[in-house]
Protein backbone atom coordinates (compact mmCIF):
# COMPACT_ATOMS: atom_id res chain seq x y z
CA UNK A 1 0.00 0.00 0.00
CA UNK A 2 2.91 2.66 0.77
CA UNK A 3 4.40 1.65 -2.56
CA UNK A 4 0.95 2.67 -4.27
CA UNK A 5 1.13 6.00 -2.24
CA UNK A 6 4.40 6.88 -4.10
CA UNK A 7 2.88 6.57 -7.72
CA UNK A 8 1.36 9.82 -7.36
CA UNK A 9 4.59 11.44 -6.67
CA UNK A 10 6.06 9.80 -10.16
CA UNK A 11 2.99 10.18 -12.22
CA UNK A 12 2.52 14.08 -11.64
CA UNK A 13 5.95 15.08 -12.51
CA UNK A 14 5.87 12.66 -15.22
CA UNK A 15 2.50 14.02 -16.21
CA UNK A 16 3.83 17.54 -16.54
CA UNK A 17 6.94 16.85 -19.13
CA UNK A 18 4.29 14.47 -21.16
CA UNK A 19 2.48 17.67 -21.77
CA UNK A 20 4.90 20.18 -22.04
CA UNK A 21 6.71 17.81 -24.95
CA UNK A 22 3.47 17.34 -26.14
CA UNK A 23 2.82 21.05 -26.83
CA UNK A 24 6.28 21.81 -27.61
CA UNK A 25 6.75 19.22 -30.17
CA UNK A 26 3.63 19.67 -31.77
CA UNK A 27 4.73 23.22 -32.62
CA UNK A 28 8.45 22.10 -33.67
CA UNK A 29 6.53 19.38 -35.98
CA UNK A 30 3.98 21.71 -37.32
CA UNK A 31 6.61 24.58 -38.51
CA UNK A 32 9.02 21.60 -39.73
CA UNK A 33 5.90 20.40 -41.92
CA UNK A 34 4.30 23.40 -43.49
CA UNK A 35 5.72 26.74 -44.31
CA UNK A 36 6.16 29.24 -42.23
CA UNK A 37 2.82 31.61 -43.49
CA UNK A 38 1.15 29.24 -43.15
CA UNK A 39 2.88 27.13 -39.82
CA UNK A 40 1.77 31.36 -38.36
CA UNK A 41 -1.72 30.74 -38.41
CA UNK A 42 -2.59 27.25 -37.62
CA UNK A 43 -3.11 26.59 -33.87
CA UNK A 44 -0.87 24.36 -31.75
CA UNK A 45 -3.84 23.19 -30.62
CA UNK A 46 -4.66 21.19 -33.99
CA UNK A 47 -1.67 19.42 -34.08
CA UNK A 48 -2.24 18.16 -30.24
CA UNK A 49 -5.49 16.97 -30.42
CA UNK A 50 -4.88 15.34 -33.89
CA UNK A 51 -2.06 13.31 -31.90
CA UNK A 52 -4.05 13.35 -28.60
CA UNK A 53 -7.24 12.22 -31.05
CA UNK A 54 -4.89 9.15 -31.97
CA UNK A 55 -3.07 8.47 -28.78
CA UNK A 56 -6.95 7.86 -27.40
CA UNK A 57 -8.05 5.73 -30.41
CA UNK A 58 -4.37 3.43 -29.74
CA UNK A 59 -5.14 3.37 -26.02
CA UNK A 60 -8.61 2.51 -26.71
CA UNK A 61 -7.71 -1.03 -28.16
CA UNK A 62 -5.83 -2.07 -25.32
CA UNK A 63 -8.20 -0.89 -22.45
CA UNK A 64 -10.04 -3.14 -20.25
CA UNK A 65 -13.86 -3.02 -19.98
CA UNK A 66 -14.16 -1.88 -15.64
CA UNK A 67 -17.11 -0.21 -16.01
CA UNK A 68 -19.58 -1.25 -13.08
CA UNK A 69 -22.68 -3.08 -13.10
CA UNK A 70 -25.87 -0.55 -11.92
CA UNK A 71 -28.16 -1.41 -8.91
CA UNK A 72 -30.84 -3.82 -10.26
CA UNK A 73 -33.24 -1.53 -9.21
CA UNK A 74 -32.13 0.49 -11.62
CA UNK A 75 -35.62 -0.12 -14.08
CA UNK A 76 -37.98 1.35 -11.37
CA UNK A 77 -41.17 3.07 -12.86
CA UNK A 78 -43.10 5.49 -11.19
CA UNK A 79 -46.38 4.97 -11.06
CA UNK A 80 -48.73 4.80 -14.46
CA UNK A 81 -51.05 7.45 -13.52
CA UNK A 82 -47.69 10.04 -12.97
CA UNK A 83 -46.71 8.77 -16.54
CA UNK A 84 -49.52 9.37 -18.50
CA UNK A 85 -50.36 12.86 -16.65
CA UNK A 86 -46.81 13.99 -17.23
CA UNK A 87 -47.01 12.77 -20.92
CA UNK A 88 -50.31 14.47 -21.19
CA UNK A 89 -48.54 17.99 -19.84
CA UNK A 90 -45.04 17.27 -22.14
CA UNK A 91 -47.48 17.69 -24.96
CA UNK A 92 -49.28 20.53 -24.20
CA UNK A 93 -46.38 22.17 -23.45
CA UNK A 94 -44.73 20.82 -26.78
CA UNK A 95 -47.83 22.17 -28.73
CA UNK A 96 -47.85 25.47 -26.66
CA UNK A 97 -44.26 26.31 -27.78
CA UNK A 98 -45.09 25.31 -31.10
CA UNK A 99 -48.12 27.60 -31.79
CA UNK A 100 -45.77 30.40 -30.35
CA UNK A 101 -43.02 29.37 -32.42
CA UNK A 102 -44.75 30.38 -35.53
CA UNK A 103 -46.92 33.04 -34.28
CA UNK A 104 -44.28 35.43 -32.40
CA UNK A 105 -40.98 36.59 -34.13
CA UNK A 106 -40.37 39.66 -36.14
CA UNK A 107 -44.12 39.65 -37.84
CA UNK A 108 -46.58 38.58 -34.58
CA UNK A 109 -49.78 36.71 -36.55
CA UNK A 110 -52.75 35.23 -35.78
CA UNK A 111 -54.51 32.16 -35.96
CA UNK A 112 -56.42 33.13 -38.18
CA UNK A 113 -53.16 33.96 -40.24
CA UNK A 114 -52.19 30.74 -40.20
CA UNK A 115 -55.34 29.02 -41.43
CA UNK A 116 -55.59 30.91 -44.23
CA UNK A 117 -51.96 30.31 -45.05
CA UNK A 118 -52.47 27.10 -44.92
CA UNK A 119 -55.56 27.18 -46.98
CA UNK A 120 -53.24 28.82 -49.88
CA UNK A 121 -55.75 32.18 -48.65
CA UNK A 122 -53.19 34.36 -47.41
CA UNK A 123 -51.54 37.80 -47.94
CA UNK A 124 -48.52 37.97 -49.60
CA UNK A 125 -46.44 39.26 -46.41
CA UNK A 126 -48.10 36.71 -44.47
CA UNK A 127 -47.08 33.90 -47.09
CA UNK A 128 -43.59 35.05 -46.90
CA UNK A 129 -43.39 34.71 -42.97
CA UNK A 130 -45.00 31.48 -42.58
CA UNK A 131 -43.17 30.38 -45.49
CA UNK A 132 -39.65 30.90 -43.80
CA UNK A 133 -40.62 29.84 -39.92
CA UNK A 134 -42.97 26.34 -40.53
CA UNK A 135 -39.77 24.96 -42.05
CA UNK A 136 -37.74 26.09 -39.15
CA UNK A 137 -40.29 25.39 -36.56
CA UNK A 138 -40.65 21.88 -38.21
CA UNK A 139 -36.65 21.25 -38.43
CA UNK A 140 -36.00 22.43 -34.88
CA UNK A 141 -38.95 20.03 -33.16
CA UNK A 142 -37.94 16.94 -35.68
CA UNK A 143 -34.15 17.46 -35.14
CA UNK A 144 -34.54 17.63 -31.02
CA UNK A 145 -36.68 14.47 -30.77
CA UNK A 146 -33.74 13.16 -32.76
CA UNK A 147 -30.95 13.84 -30.84
CA UNK A 148 -32.92 12.98 -27.40
CA UNK A 149 -33.70 9.52 -28.75
CA UNK A 150 -30.09 9.27 -30.06
CA UNK A 151 -29.26 10.32 -26.65
CA UNK A 152 -30.67 8.18 -25.02
CA UNK A 153 -30.30 5.05 -26.94
CA UNK A 154 -25.86 6.13 -26.28
CA UNK A 155 -26.92 6.43 -22.34
CA UNK A 156 -28.48 2.89 -22.22
CA UNK A 157 -26.08 1.02 -24.42
CA UNK A 158 -22.87 2.62 -22.93
CA UNK A 159 -24.22 2.88 -19.06
CA UNK A 160 -22.36 6.02 -19.38
CA UNK A 161 -25.04 9.24 -17.58
CA UNK A 162 -22.64 11.98 -19.45
CA UNK A 163 -22.80 10.35 -23.22
CA UNK A 164 -24.30 11.69 -26.08
CA UNK A 165 -24.40 11.38 -29.85
CA UNK A 166 -21.18 13.50 -29.84
CA UNK A 167 -19.35 10.32 -27.78
CA UNK A 168 -19.17 8.70 -30.61
CA UNK A 169 -17.66 11.03 -32.86
CA UNK A 170 -21.15 11.51 -35.18
CA UNK A 171 -21.70 15.12 -34.39
CA UNK A 172 -17.90 16.10 -35.23
CA UNK A 173 -17.70 13.88 -38.05
CA UNK A 174 -20.61 14.99 -39.48
CA UNK A 175 -19.34 18.78 -39.32
CA UNK A 176 -16.12 17.71 -40.76
CA UNK A 177 -17.97 16.89 -43.80
CA UNK A 178 -19.79 20.03 -43.82
CA UNK A 179 -17.34 22.24 -43.47
CA UNK A 180 -15.16 20.31 -45.82
CA UNK A 181 -17.75 21.12 -48.33
CA UNK A 182 -18.37 24.19 -47.35
CA UNK A 183 -14.83 25.33 -47.61
CA UNK A 184 -13.64 23.63 -51.14
CA UNK A 185 -17.21 24.04 -53.17
CA UNK A 186 -18.50 26.89 -54.44
CA UNK A 187 -22.03 28.09 -53.80
CA UNK A 188 -22.41 24.88 -51.48
CA UNK A 189 -26.20 24.39 -51.49
CA UNK A 190 -28.24 23.19 -48.40
CA UNK A 191 -28.90 19.65 -49.73
CA UNK A 192 -24.98 19.38 -50.59
CA UNK A 193 -23.94 20.42 -47.17
CA UNK A 194 -26.54 18.32 -45.40
CA UNK A 195 -25.32 15.41 -47.73
CA UNK A 196 -21.69 15.85 -46.98
CA UNK A 197 -22.76 16.36 -43.18
CA UNK A 198 -24.54 12.45 -43.19
CA UNK A 199 -21.28 11.12 -45.49
CA UNK A 200 -19.00 12.31 -42.62
CA UNK A 201 -21.31 11.03 -39.89
CA UNK A 202 -21.10 8.00 -42.00
CA UNK A 203 -17.31 7.66 -42.31
CA UNK A 204 -16.89 8.76 -38.72
CA UNK A 205 -19.20 5.68 -37.00
CA UNK A 206 -17.59 3.53 -39.49
CA UNK A 207 -14.04 4.17 -38.69
CA UNK A 208 -15.40 4.31 -34.43
CA UNK A 209 -17.58 0.63 -35.30
CA UNK A 210 -14.79 -0.91 -36.84
CA UNK A 211 -12.21 0.07 -33.77
CA UNK A 212 -14.31 -0.68 -30.98
CA UNK A 213 -15.83 -3.81 -32.48
CA UNK A 214 -13.30 -5.91 -30.67
CA UNK A 215 -14.33 -7.46 -27.54
CA UNK A 216 -18.38 -6.44 -28.35
CA UNK A 217 -18.42 -3.26 -28.03
CA UNK A 218 -17.37 -2.62 -24.48
CA UNK A 219 -18.75 0.56 -22.61
CA UNK A 220 -14.94 2.33 -22.34
CA UNK A 221 -13.34 1.22 -25.72
CA UNK A 222 -16.63 2.66 -27.53
CA UNK A 223 -15.98 6.14 -25.54
CA UNK A 224 -12.64 6.63 -25.46
CA UNK A 225 -12.46 5.69 -29.66
CA UNK A 226 -15.23 8.19 -30.09
CA UNK A 227 -13.69 10.50 -27.91
CA UNK A 228 -10.43 9.88 -30.59
CA UNK A 229 -12.19 10.52 -33.39
CA UNK A 230 -14.81 13.49 -32.20
CA UNK A 231 -11.04 15.37 -31.08
CA UNK A 232 -9.63 14.92 -34.24
CA UNK A 233 -12.74 16.04 -36.11
CA UNK A 234 -12.73 18.77 -34.12
CA UNK A 235 -9.21 19.86 -34.67
CA UNK A 236 -9.34 19.10 -38.92
CA UNK A 237 -12.52 21.18 -38.82
CA UNK A 238 -10.28 24.59 -37.06
CA UNK A 239 -7.89 23.84 -39.34
CA UNK A 240 -10.02 24.16 -42.56
CA UNK A 241 -11.58 27.31 -40.69
CA UNK A 242 -8.14 28.65 -40.21
CA UNK A 243 -6.97 28.26 -43.47
CA UNK A 244 -10.00 28.85 -45.39
CA UNK A 245 -10.92 32.49 -46.89
CA UNK A 246 -13.23 34.86 -44.68
CA UNK A 247 -16.44 34.04 -46.45
CA UNK A 248 -16.51 30.54 -46.69
CA UNK A 249 -15.63 30.49 -42.47
CA UNK A 250 -18.54 32.74 -41.94
CA UNK A 251 -20.60 30.19 -43.33
CA UNK A 252 -18.89 27.15 -41.95
CA UNK A 253 -18.99 28.99 -38.56
CA UNK A 254 -22.80 29.57 -38.82
CA UNK A 255 -23.40 25.87 -39.78
CA UNK A 256 -21.22 24.75 -36.85
CA UNK A 257 -22.82 27.05 -34.45
CA UNK A 258 -26.41 24.86 -34.92
CA UNK A 259 -28.98 26.68 -37.13
CA UNK A 260 -32.22 26.24 -39.08
CA UNK A 261 -31.95 29.44 -40.50
CA UNK A 262 -33.35 28.64 -44.69
CA UNK A 263 -34.76 25.43 -43.69
CA UNK A 264 -37.56 24.23 -45.91
CA UNK A 265 -40.00 21.25 -45.40
CA UNK A 266 -37.94 19.24 -47.94
CA UNK A 267 -34.74 19.59 -46.11
CA UNK A 268 -37.02 18.65 -42.86
CA UNK A 269 -38.49 15.58 -44.76
CA UNK A 270 -35.47 12.85 -44.28
CA UNK A 271 -35.34 13.93 -40.63
CA UNK A 272 -38.94 12.86 -40.63
CA UNK A 273 -39.03 9.35 -41.85
CA UNK A 274 -35.50 8.55 -39.67
CA UNK A 275 -37.05 9.50 -36.49
CA UNK A 276 -40.41 7.79 -37.53
CA UNK A 277 -38.53 4.53 -38.24
CA UNK A 278 -36.05 5.32 -35.03
CA UNK A 279 -38.80 5.73 -32.55
CA UNK A 280 -41.08 2.32 -33.83
CA UNK A 281 -38.19 0.31 -34.02
CA UNK A 282 -36.89 1.80 -30.25
CA UNK A 283 -40.08 1.00 -29.19
CA UNK A 284 -40.60 -2.79 -30.52
CA UNK A 285 -36.61 -3.18 -29.14
CA UNK A 286 -38.00 -1.35 -25.56
CA UNK A 287 -37.58 -4.95 -23.74
CA UNK A 288 -34.05 -5.63 -24.84
CA UNK A 289 -32.76 -2.00 -24.42
CA UNK A 290 -33.75 -2.19 -20.91
CA UNK A 291 -31.58 -5.54 -20.68
CA UNK A 292 -28.60 -3.72 -22.27
CA UNK A 293 -28.69 -1.42 -19.67
CA UNK A 294 -28.22 -3.62 -16.96
CA UNK A 295 -25.54 -5.50 -17.12
CA UNK A 296 -23.26 -7.45 -18.86
CA UNK A 297 -24.35 -10.94 -17.63
CA UNK A 298 -28.39 -10.79 -16.92
CA UNK A 299 -28.52 -10.49 -21.13
CA UNK A 300 -26.31 -13.09 -21.96
CA UNK A 301 -28.03 -15.05 -19.41
CA UNK A 302 -31.91 -14.64 -21.14
CA UNK A 303 -30.06 -15.33 -24.58
CA UNK A 304 -29.35 -12.07 -25.87
CA UNK A 305 -26.57 -11.53 -28.06
CA UNK A 306 -24.81 -8.21 -26.46
CA UNK A 307 -22.16 -7.26 -28.86
CA UNK A 308 -25.11 -7.40 -31.59
CA UNK A 309 -27.67 -5.95 -29.83
CA UNK A 310 -25.33 -2.98 -29.00
CA UNK A 311 -24.21 -2.71 -32.20
CA UNK A 312 -28.09 -2.39 -33.42
CA UNK A 313 -28.95 0.48 -31.37
CA UNK A 314 -25.36 2.17 -31.98
CA UNK A 315 -26.34 2.12 -35.78
CA UNK A 316 -29.66 3.64 -34.84
CA UNK A 317 -28.61 5.85 -33.03
CA UNK A 318 -25.56 7.19 -35.40
CA UNK A 319 -28.62 7.44 -38.12
CA UNK A 320 -30.62 9.53 -35.70
CA UNK A 321 -27.49 12.15 -34.64
CA UNK A 322 -26.31 12.24 -38.51
CA UNK A 323 -29.75 12.89 -39.79
CA UNK A 324 -30.41 15.94 -37.47
CA UNK A 325 -27.26 17.60 -37.74
CA UNK A 326 -27.46 17.39 -41.77
CA UNK A 327 -30.72 18.90 -40.94
CA UNK A 328 -30.03 21.70 -38.07
CA UNK A 329 -26.05 22.03 -37.33
CA UNK A 330 -24.23 20.91 -34.79
CA UNK A 331 -26.41 21.55 -31.63
CA UNK A 332 -25.09 20.22 -28.38
CA UNK A 333 -26.47 19.19 -24.91
CA UNK A 334 -29.99 17.92 -26.20
CA UNK A 335 -28.81 14.36 -26.34
CA UNK A 336 -26.98 14.86 -22.97
CA UNK A 337 -29.92 16.77 -20.73
CA UNK A 338 -33.04 15.22 -22.33
CA UNK A 339 -32.15 11.24 -21.44
CA UNK A 340 -31.79 12.42 -18.16
CA UNK A 341 -34.66 14.91 -17.93
CA UNK A 342 -37.13 11.89 -18.85
CA UNK A 343 -35.89 9.37 -16.28
CA UNK A 344 -36.57 12.48 -13.73
CA UNK A 345 -40.02 12.24 -14.48
CA UNK A 346 -41.37 8.77 -15.12
CA UNK A 347 -38.36 6.31 -14.15
CA UNK A 348 -35.78 4.78 -15.88
CA UNK A 349 -37.60 2.00 -17.80
CA UNK A 350 -37.58 2.17 -21.67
Amino acid sequence: RAQRLHRSRTGLPVAALTGAALVLGSDVLLRALVPADVAVAVPTGVVTSLVGGAFLIALATKVKDTAGAPPVDRLRIRSRTVFLVTTGALVVVVAGVVVASVLLGDSKLLLGDVVNWAQGRAGRTVSFVLDTRVPRVVASLLAGAALALSGTLVQAVTRNPLAEPGILGVSHSAALGAVLFVTTVPLAGSWGVAGAAFAGAALGSVLVFGLAARGGFQQNRLVLVGFGVATASAALISLLVVLTDPFNAAKALTWLSGSTYGRTLPDALPLAVVLTAGLVVAFLRRAELDLVSLDEDTPRLLGLDLGRGRLGFLALSVLLSATAVAAAGTIGFVGLVAPHAARALVGRRH
